[in-house]
């Protein structure tokens, strides 16, 4: 076989002199799958242009090409980002779009020097948080949209120089309020994204913003109706609203040790913080996988006594301390619980009502935990009745529980997914008054591009379209539970509360259930499908308006007052 003539005199292509006289060399439209040797004897070039190749990696040769400030390697073949781009220190503009990454080198901190950095349309789930070190402080233009991004880390405020920021097309559930450090920051695109609110101080704080681009996402009504005025009316609307909550005193600033700038956060200074529901309507299927496998776990609807300590084994536990063991979670988080069990469709809307009639001015925040049988968007009784989830958020909205406007309300659901044929028998009478189809539908884009994975329950609605709301939920397919030996609770709502536990008093709720949501992403759930066994995973949404941080306890104990 003869030797493939890899030299860019075989290619017929010569370096030429650009308009500032720096060294070019055009390989595009090549279909190669290694770079020509002579390359790399160019020690003078400065602009490199590899862009729609077969390229899968970078040998080492490269760092040779010292002087080399504009690389272009979009539209090829890589899955891993090349270590030898790292040597390149004095590369100013890295074009790396259209490929399949999903990290970044941890050297890339040695590119002092690089000014733009394009990742678009590669295969990132996680922000890469290496190119959040400091000494890329020179980073002016970032480019990371058409990924798969679920959130960003509060370390992102270390890139002071960053003038854009194109984040659109991810799966972006929240943005932190770090973004708000920003303060070059001229050009903020999220479009096509989840995101419900901003960073409240956003306005305030990004005095050099003038575009913020934001089509296509679900923002509640306040933060979208002052953005159609333009980014000024948006730091006026917010403006607004965070003087009266500093009057009131619903929000207070932390400094952690580590980090010298402020985080806005809901104040949490009474006690009981407030009040925490747990409707527990798996504890009939927990009392039926376990008289099969004979575990001896007896159906119970007592409450039980307290744990004394951090969640055990599943297995280990009765029925009662299943539910009991998130109970103590929250009793140790400074919340007054209450626990439900086996309530009737009605009966759950009756009893969140009862709770949202309660005077709740002497509280700082609201916790409903719900564990139900049920599909997108609706959960189900024992009676078979379903109950859309934004009506059960709904009853604690600004005009439905005035004395929680302004305070956090938490949400927490794992729904146990039913299959087509159980929906089918089990009755769709809703306690709407209406039930409409072209809701529950969703409002996907028609030009979304198929490349997304956005979760489909984060096209729907599940929290009012107010501020002040968080809602997280897990739907676990039905035939994971009647393959799987684990407790109900384990696939999702008790990894939640073994986290809360350990970190609520030191970091961000959004920040845990980021975590949380990882970790069970990761998950390999086998389930029988016929007479195959396939493998699954749980995707976890998050909606969120909420304005400030929420840590569920105060930074300073001194300032706690008692509740009612």
């Amino acid at each position: 076989m003869a030797r493939v003539n890899l030299s860019v005199d075989a290619l017929t292509i010569e370096p030429y002199r650009g308009s500032s006289l720096e060294l070019r060399l055009d390989l595009n439209y090549r279909n190669l799958q290694k770079l020509p040797e002579d390359i790399f004897k160019l020690a003078e070039l400065q602009w490199l242009n590899l862009n729609v190749n077969r390229l899968r990696d970078l040998p080492i040769e490269l760092q040779y090409l010292r002087h080399l400030k504009w690389l272009y390697l979009e539209s090829n073949l890589f899955v891993t980002f090349p270590a030898v781009l790292c040597d390149l220190k004095e590369l100013v503009r890295l074009y790396f779009s259209s490929n399949q990454l999903r990290t970044v080198a941890v050297e890339i901190n040695k590119m002092a020097n690089l000014r733009l950095l394009d990742l678009s349309d590669n295969a990132f789930t996680e922000f890469p948080i290496q190119i959040c070190d400091p000494s890329l402080s020179n980073l002016e233009k970032i480019f990371i949209h058409g990924n798969n991004l679920t959130s960003l880390p509060s370390q992102i405020s270390n890139l002071k120089g960053l003038k854009s920021l194109w984040l659109g097309d991810n799966n972006l559930e929240w943005l932190p309020q770090s973004l708000s450090e920003l303060r070059s920051l001229e050009d903020l695109n999220i479009s096509q994204n989840p995101v419900r609110t901003l960073p409240a101080y956003l306005g305030k704080k990004l005095t050099e913003l003038k575009k913020l681009h934001w089509e296509e996402c679900p923002l509640i009504t306040p933060i979208s109706d002052s953005l159609k005025n333009g980014v000024d009316n948006l730091r006026k609307m917010q403006n607004d609203v965070n003087n009266r909550a500093e009057k009131k005193r619903i929000v207070e600033f932390r400094t952690d040790g580590k980090e010298a700038n402020e985080k806005p956060c809901y104040a949490m200074r009474t006690r009981p913080r407030g009040i925490a529901v747990i409707i527990d309507n798996l504890c009939d299927l927990e009392a039926f996988q376990s008289d099969e496998t004979g575990s001896g776990r007896p159906g119970t609807t007592s409450e039980g006594g307290l744990p004394g300590s951090r969640m055990s084994t599943p297995g280990s536990l009765s029925l009662a301390e299943s539910t009991d063991a998130l109970r103590g979670v929250l009793i140790k988080l400074g919340l007054n619980v209450r626990v439900m069990r086996g309530l009737m469709s009605l009966d759950i809307i009756s009893a969140l009502r009862f709770v949202s009639l309660e005077d709740h001015s002497y509280f700082d925040c609201l916790v409903v935990c719900i564990l139900s049988k049920g599909s997108k968007g609706k959960v189900y009784g024992p009676d078979g009745i379903s109950v859309h989830i934004d009506q059960l958020t709904d009853i604690f909205s600004r005009h439905n529980c005035p004395t929680l406007a302004d305070k956090p309300k938490l949400f927490f659901l794992q729904i146990l997914e039913l299959d087509g044929n159980a929906i089918s028998k089990m009755s769709d009478r809703s306690p709407r008054n209406t039930d409409n189809p072209e809701e529950l539908k969703g409002t996907r884009s028609p030009h979304h591009r198929s490349k997304s994975k956005r979760n489909p329950l984060n096209d729907q609605r599940l929290i009012p379209n107010d501020s002040d709301f968080l809602l997280t939920l897990a739907l676990v397919p039905q035939n994971a539970i009647c393959e799987s030996r684990e407790s109900v609770y384990k696939f999702y709502v008790e990894e939640l509360f073994i986290l809360l536990e350990k970190y609520a008093r030191k970091l961000n709720l959004l920040d845990i259930l980021t975590t949380v949501h990882a970790e069970v992403r990761r998950k390999r759930i086998k389930i029988k499908s016929g007479s195959d066994s396939d493998v699954i995973t749980i995707d976890p949404i998050i909606q969120s308006s909420l304005k400030y941080n929420v840590y569920l306890s105060i930074h300073n104990s001194g300032s706690e007052s008692k509740g009612k």
